[in-house]
């Protein structure tokens, strides 16, 4: 006969035990973020004001991935009624180790906006992407199948820019064609510089089809560390563009105020991953 103290010991050492369940290979996270300045490829996109940023990912089995992310957007940079940028984004992910590899298709998405132009070219954007990682280290190539955010000879063939006081240049204008098959290329590094923080660097290469004088380099040095659930950043984001094109002036009629967008700018961010 079994003694009743080992059916008792046997019973708590069974209660104390962790139980065992199958992980999911399905994952969804969230993502929200207050930003003092939206910044995409180096050039701002809220005329150099603050955004509301959020966006929701789903990982599945064997890599594959899709998501969707959104923040405000500025009506003087798209016009018509364009306060939206909504990212829809699906692809694959393996990484076996160290090294990984990326590949996929984005849409870039201005619900309502367009340009001044019947019957209004939209400034939806469609790529396909391909990256490589090793350790803290990436490497991202994007490639337009669409017309970069709009950009034709319908819509900025012959644009000139605006100059400095707010008026319209009027020479070394931009040509006409069609700007599918711009790319943009994206080298990323982050590092642990002390306990909690970490610095990233980054460089990026945006080539525009057809319109050479809108090509530009871009950069950002950053640092950010979690506090609590919340995570602090700050960072410095740059242009070599060339200002002329990436100067915008407010909707109100008359007006001659001026903003670069594409200006050097120190970028305060507060983020929270769930």
């Amino acid at each position: 006969m079994i003694p009743a103290w080992f059916i008792a010991s046997a019973a708590a050492a069974a209660l104390a035990m962790p139980a065992v369940q199958a992980q999911s290979p399905h994952t969804l996270s969230g993502n929200v973020a207050l930003v003092g300045d939206y910044r995409f490829r180096g050039l701002s996109q809220t005329y150099t004001q603050p955004a509301i940023q959020g966006g929701v990912d789903y990982t599945g089995a064997a890599g594959v991935n899709a998501g969707a992310w959104g923040s405000n957007v500025s009506g003087n940079q798209f016009l018509n009624g364009g306060s939206l940028e909504l990212d829809l984004y699906g692809g694959y992910r393996w990484t076996p180790g160290k090294v990984g590899l990326d590949f996929g298709m984005q849409y870039y998405w201005y619900p309502r906006a367009r340009y001044n132009i019947d019957p209004g070219d939209r400034y939806n954007t469609a790529e396909v992407y391909v990256g490589v990682r090793y350790a803290q280290f990436t490497a991202k190539y994007s490639h337009a199948l669409t017309n970069l955010f709009g950009m034709k000879t319908g819509t900025i063939g012959g644009y000139c820019g605006i100059s400095a006081d707010g008026s319209a240049a009027t020479t070394n204008c931009l040509g006409t064609g069609s700007s599918k098959g711009s790319g943009y290329l994206d080298l990323t590094g982050t590092f642990d510089v002390a306990v909690g923080i970490s610095l990233g660097l980054h460089y990026g290469r945006q080539y525009v089809r057809s319109y050479a004088p809108l090509s530009y380099a871009d950069y950002k040095i950053g640092l950010t560390r979690p506090f609590g659930a919340v995570t602090l950043g700050a960072a410095v984001v740059g242009t070599d563009a060339e200002s002329r094109f990436y100067r915008y002036t407010p909707t109100t009629a008359g007006s001659r105020e001026t903003e670069n967008v594409a200006r050097l700018g120190v970028v305060l961010s507060a983020s929270k991953t769930f």
